[in-house]
Formats: structure tokens, sequence, C-alpha cells
């Protein structure tokens, strides 16, 4: 059983695959009773193929997902959204969107460092400490502006890096003390599961959930929550939910199952 979900893709994104109804069934079936879809952030005039729909597909994501809102509403409590990463560039967007209520919640994914609108470092693979840092910062400035209610993957600058050193292990006590300080849950994401056991350095691994960022998460008792990030409707249907329940219990972290999304603020 899986009782919520607030990172469901679509196949807008370019690397998401069936109908939006279809996840929507998948959910209901694996019991998921608080569904929310948070595709890739779509931006006016701003391309990226294959990683985030075009704008010109935002109407219809609305459309779509308020309708399904409706037929299954006696089944599943639906809530949209959007996956999104911060800079300075987007922050009125993203504020439009909630002041016109076309979306209920955003999340944070840092994916990428922006300047200018542009894409100036991906935080997937991060190999030196200023790139480190700068995902922090951007991390933290974003749960400051009260936009997001989760930050998903907040472990992510992690995927590249061979160990957990002091530098590694300061920007997670940093993240961690802008969690509780601007009260953002963060996530412990299953796509990171669902990609299997990797080599990092001479270290065999998960890319995230990295458990040595998740042991400091647990001594701050940071919200925590599970992220299915969707990008199939069988992804309900797998096991690492259960797996991510098992790290949880062991690590004795502060699972929020009854999320409370952040209500916007001018």
């Amino acid at each position: 059983m899986i009782p919520y979900n607030f990172h469901t893709h679509t196949k807008r994104c370019g690397h998401a695959f069936g109908e939006d109804e279809e996840y929507v069934l998948e959910a209901i079936a694996a019991g998921v009773r608080r569904l929310g879809f948070s595709d890739h952030v779509m931006i006016p005039g701003f391309s990226q193929p294959r990683i985030r729909g075009d704008y010109k597909e935002a109407e219809g994501y609305f459309n779509s997902l308020n309708d399904l809102k409706k037929k299954y509403q006696d089944k599943i409590k639906m809530y949209i959204g959007f996956e999104a990463e911060y800079s300075d560039f987007f922050e009125s967007y993203y504020r439009s969107l909630f002041e016109e209520n076309k979306i209920d919640y955003l999340i944070l994914g840092q994916h990428f460092n922006f300047v200018n609108g542009k894409i100036d470092d991906y935080f997937s693979h991060v190999h030196d400490k200023t790139s480190m840092f700068k995902y922090r910062d951007q991390v933290v400035k974003a749960m400051s502006t009260g936009l997001f209610s989760i930050v998903a993957h907040p472990d992510l600058y992690l995927s590249s890096i061979p160990r957990f050193d002091a530098g590694a292990k300061a920007v997670a006590i940093d993240i961690c003390k802008a969690s509780l300080q601007y009260d953002v849950a963060l996530e412990i994401n299953l796509a990171g599961i669902r990609k299997g056991i990797v080599a990092v350095g001479n270290e065999k691994r998960y890319l995230y959930p990295y458990r040595p960022f998740w042991e400091v998460v647990a001594k701050y008792k940071c919200r925590v929550v599970v992220g299915v990030d969707a990008h199939d409707p069988r992804d309900f249907k797998s096991n690492e939910y259960s797996m991510a329940l098992q790290m949880i219990r062991e690590l004795g972290l502060n699972h929020d199952q009854q999320l409370v999304l952040k209500e916007y603020k001018k």
C-alpha cells in the first residue's frame, strides 16, 4: 500500500510513458489516497526537449488533470503541481501559477544551475566542492521563498561523489537546517532505487537515496516523505516503497504521511 504520492510525471516531459488516466488508475490500485501530479515545469520561452514539455502543452496538462480530478473524486484526492528548478529568473512565473490558481503546489527538483535562464551546471554530476556548495545555496534559497512543499531527491548532489566527506556532510547539514527553518519536507526518491545499484568510485550503492545523507536527516528530525517519481504507470506496482519504509524504520526518520501542502503567500 502506498498511501500518498506527490511526485508523478506525464508523457509530456518526453521521458515518461503512459496516459494521464493510467497513472490515476494504477495509483488507486496501489492504495494511493492522495495523488499529486508534478510533471517537469513547462516554462514560457524555454525549450528543453525530452527534459520538460513545451509551454504550449501546459494548458492540456491542467485541463486533463482537472477532468480526472472530478472523474475520480470519490476514489482519490488529486493535486496539480510541478517539479521545478529554482532560479531568480523563473520565480515570478512560479508565483503567477499560484496566483492564477493553476497549481496546488511545487516540489523542488534542482537538477540544473540556471544563469540568465540557461543551464550552467548539472547537479547530478557534481565533481567539485564549488558545484556542491552551489547546489546547497540554490536549494536553501528555494526553500526560503515559501514556494516549495517538498525537496525532491535532496541527496542528488551526491550521485557522483565517491565518498561522504566533511564537505558533503556540511551540505547535508545545511539542507537539513533549512528544511527545519522553512518547514519543507525532504523526499526519499524511489526512482534512484529503480535504477539499481551502481558503482560510484569504489562504492556500490544507489545514486539516491544515499544512506549517509539520510543519517544526517534522522539526526535533525526533518520531515520526510517518499516520492514514487513515477514516469510510467507501472511504477506504482514496484516494491521500492517497502524498501524506503525499511530505511525509515531503521534510521528512525520523521515520516510525514499526512503532508500538508504549503499555502501560497504573496
